[in-house]
């Protein structure tokens, strides 16, 4: 009797087992799986090929690679580095990683979703009640850059996607670009729900130095100083005050003023793109400008009291021309040697800034332009 009573009670811890082992199994198995715990944006050029975090200056013309670093390893370890490069810099200093493009198990797979972070707004005016709403950055989905560790390129343009193909022009290699990404494991590139997901640097932290930011300058020959590339595809406002305070016009919303916003390569406008043009800072003394006439513009000619103006002779590039808030910068002659309405200009006006001709940035046909010279 006692042996028949034991039977059921083996018989039911068989099935338990039978239940439990591959479940125990499964938890193992699932607890030693590599775990994705962080994720970060880094860049690298051709004179510096090691990938960093962070804010990165380029030469103009200078190729940027762009990749993601993982951290991952076991639950509870401190995990290691993985990323699809030979050498990698993480928080300010180069140590050993594990160079892989691939996820390290079989049957997972990384995939990434790259972002661009760019105002939602092209331009226009700004004040005090409006700098929070207008100047507002936001993610924007770069499918261009692939769904790999290594991105394929750098990212388009996306705040103007849906106003079509701009007619104005600038430099390919410029421009200021903020970056950002996804990261997910999967089982197939296929599944729509990941296994795991982490992101990068968030955008709320997009004026802190850690934020993953590339600053493309811009060759225009002298004297326009460089640095002035950074600012293509930045918004372009027009900053506005009843009280004449146009510097504070941003304080409200980001404690921070307009020009310290230029020179965080936030924002920039038509005065400010000039400055940084002829003296690399984002504001330029009244002293430092000198007053050589009165432009008359029309669409077949550019005179000063009815003659003609010569480059090297009274014309220079880096002069400035302004016509009340607006200014302009000549970057150099099309060709026949006197200033007329084909020549080159680098101005914004509500809009980004753009590398286009004197006629073509104009609001009307003809215009009554002041022209003046930065004493450097």
């Amino acid at each position: 009797m006692a042996s028949d009573s034991k039977l059921p009670i083996a018989i039911f811890s068989a099935l338990v087992a039978l239940i439990a082992i591959p479940l125990l199994v499964s938890y193992i198995r699932e607890v030693r799986r590599p775990v994705l715990m962080e994720a970060r944006v880094v860049t690298s050029t051709a004179s510096d090929p090691v990938f960093r975090e962070g804010r990165r200056r380029v030469q103009a013309g200078e190729t940027v690679e762009v990749a993601v670093a993982v951290r991952f390893g076991r639950r509870g370890t401190t995990g290691q580095w993985l990323a699809p490069t030979e050498r990698l810099a993480i928080d300010g200093s180069e140590s050993g990683h594990q160079n892989a493009e691939a996820w390290p198990e079989a049957g997972r797979a990384v995939r990434v979703f790259w972002f661009s972070v760019e105002s939602t707004n092209l331009g226009g005016t700004l004040n005090a009640e409006n700098a929070g709403d207008r100047l507002r950055y936001r993610t924007f989905l770069a499918p261009e850059m692939g769904r790999s560790l290594r991105a394929k390129r750098l990212p388009e343009t996306h705040n103007d996607d849906h106003i079509g193909e701009q007619s104005t022009t600038a430099p390919d290699t410029a421009g200021t670009l903020r970056l950002y990404a996804r990261v997910e494991i999967v089982e197939t590139d296929s599944d729509l729900r990941p296994l795991q997901a982490v992101t990068t640097t968030r955008i709320e932290a997009v004026l802190k130095p850690e934020f993953p930011t590339v600053f493309r300058s811009a060759d225009f020959g002298e004297p326009i100083n460089s640095s002035v590339g950074e600012f293509f595809g930045l918004p372009g406002f027009e900053p506005r005050s009843e009280t004449g305070a146009w510097n504070e016009v941003t304080i409200p919303a980001y404690q921070m003023s307009f020009t310290d916003l230029v020179s965080e390569r936030l924002v920039v406008s038509s005065r400010t793109l000039a400055a940084i043009a002829v003296s690399g800072g984002p504001e330029v003394e009244a002293d430092a400008l000198t007053t050589l006439g009165t432009l008359s513009v029309t669409p077949e000619s550019v005179l000063h009291k009815g003659r003609i103006l010569h480059w090297k002779n009274d014309v220079r590039p880096g002069d400035l021309l302004v016509d009340g808030d607006h200014w302009w910068v000549l970057l150099g002659d099309q060709g026949n040697g006197v200033l007329d309405p084909a020549d080159r200009v680098l101005h914004c006006w509500g809009r980004p800034p753009e590398q286009t001709t004197l006629f073509a940035s104009l609001e009307t046909e003809k215009a009554t332009l002041e022209h003046l010279r930065y004493d450097r």
